[in-house]
Formats: structure tokens, C-alpha cells, sequence
């Protein structure tokens, strides 16, 4: 996995299929400018579906309509709630609402503190350094739900990256890495962090990755040669 994330794309569908029959709701999360794909097939002969998106109970700009939502540009919180009407003529009767909920999640934000060991030996005792991990912006409302993941991407000597943990250990609960390669050489180590669904949850899309504001380096330092002592007399 390689964290060098310099651009976020969601672009995956969700699919959510809403039965006129019997109303239910779920919770979904999602990212901002996720392709969503919102269906509910075809109406019955005489009946047609209006779309409602509502944020804090009032309607937002464009609903209700007949087409549904299929992103959101902002973080919040949106219930999307779907009727079967029929025409005016027999009445304009009203199906019970179907509604489901979307969390827009915001961007997260990774620095990287300073190596406890800006060099080290690969012949220590024990060889590393870590590198801690400040992350913000996660709603502490949704930690129920979610919680972050950290990735990171290590390259060696100015060669392309390689995945973090091939090369060291990720705390996964504070985001804490530690590199403990005994190869000599310098290190850049890249971090990334995302939303990541706990057990249960429906999160569409990719987490929203965001990469670090900032890089760190770590040398790791060969052991010396022994040295030669020449002793021969002195005249």
C-alpha cells in the first residue's frame, strides 16, 4: 500500500435500494464528492418517486425532486428520504417515507513528529527510531462508528517507496511508527491516515485519505570496520 496520496478520488458506487413497501433507515459514511448511486427501481403504473435530501429538517437547495442526489460537496449530515406519490388526478396519495441517513465526512489532517533518533546504528541493540503522529479533524460523534487508520511509505536512498511495515511496525492507536531496518542507508518516511469502519458500519468509499504535512528522515548507519593497529619498533 503505498501512502503517497497527493490527490483523493472516491469513486466508488454505493448502491442503496429503497422498497416502497415497508419503511426503514440506515446510516451511511461516506467522503465529500463520493459518486453515490441511488436507486429504487421502477415505480409502479400511475405512481412516481420524489427524492427529499434534508439537513436539520429543512430541505436543501434543488429538493424534494425526482432525481435523486448522487454526491454532496460538504461534510455534514444529510437524511435522504424517498415517497411514492400518485398523480394529482387520483389524489396525490403518499407511500410511508423511506429514509436513510448520509454522514459527509470532513478531511483529516497527519503531521509527523521528529525521530526520537534522527540516526542510529544497524548494529544497536536494539535498532530504531520512532516517529510519532499527530492527526485532527476526526468528529469525535462518529468515534462510535469509526476510527482512523494510519498507513506509511518508506523509501530508501531516493528509491520509489515501499510499504511502511516492511520495514518497521504502525501503532495502530496512536499512529506511532517505529522503523527498524538494519539496512544502512537514508530513510523518508511518508504517512497517510483515513477513516476505517468498525465492525457493522457501512462506510462507502475509499476513507478519505489524507497524506501528511511533512516528511521525516531517518538514517540508519552501518557498523564500522574494526581498526588495524600496526605495532613495529621504533628505532
Amino acid at each position: 500500500m503505498n501512502a503517497k496520496i497527493t490527490t483523493l478520488k472516491a469513486s466508488l458506487i454505493a448502491l442503496f435500494l429503497f422498497a416502497s413497501s415497508a419503511a426503514w433507515s440506515a446510516t451511511y459514511y461516506t467522503c465529500i464528492g463520493t459518486a453515490l448511486n441511488l436507486t429504487a427501481g421502477t415505480p409502479a403504473a400511475g405512481t412516481t418517486y420524489l427524492w427529499d435530501v434534508r439537513q436539520g429538517g429543512t430541505s436543501i437547495s434543488g429538493y424534494p425532486s425526482a432525481t435523486a442526489p448522487t454526491s454532496f460537496p460538504t461534510a455534514g449530515s444529510y437524511d435522504i428520504i424517498l415517497v411514492n406519490t400518485t398523480t394529482a388526478e387520483t389524489g396525490s396519495c403518499k407511500s410511508d417515507p423511506v429514509e436513510n441517513t448520509v454522514v459527509v465526512l470532513p478531511a483529516l489532517a497527519l503531521s509527523l513528529g521528529t525521530p526520537t533518533l534522527p540516526a542510529y546504528c544497524a548494529s544497536a541493540t536494539t535498532p530504531s527510531s520512532d516517529v510519532a503522529s499527530t492527526m485532527t479533524g476526526f468528529p469525535a460523534t462518529y468515534s462510535t462508528d469509526l476510527e482512523a487508520e494510519y498507513a506509511y511509505s518508506v523509501s530508501k536512498d531516493g528509491a520509489a517507496g515501499v510499504n511502511g511495515t516492511t520495514v518497521g511496525t504502525i501503532d495502530a492507536a496512536t499512529g506511532k511508527y517505529t522503523l527498524t531496518t538494519t539496512t544502512p542507508g537514508v530513510y523518508v518516511i511518508t504517512g497517510t491516515v483515513k477513516y476505517k469502519a468498525k465492525t457493522g458500519v457501512s462506510l462507502l468509499g475509499t476513507g478519505c485519505p489524507s497524506p501528511a504535512s511533512n516528511t521525516e528522515t531517518i538514517t540508519v548507519t552501518a557498523k564500522p570496520a574494526a581498526p588495524t593497529i600496526t605495532i613495529t619498533a621504533a628505532n
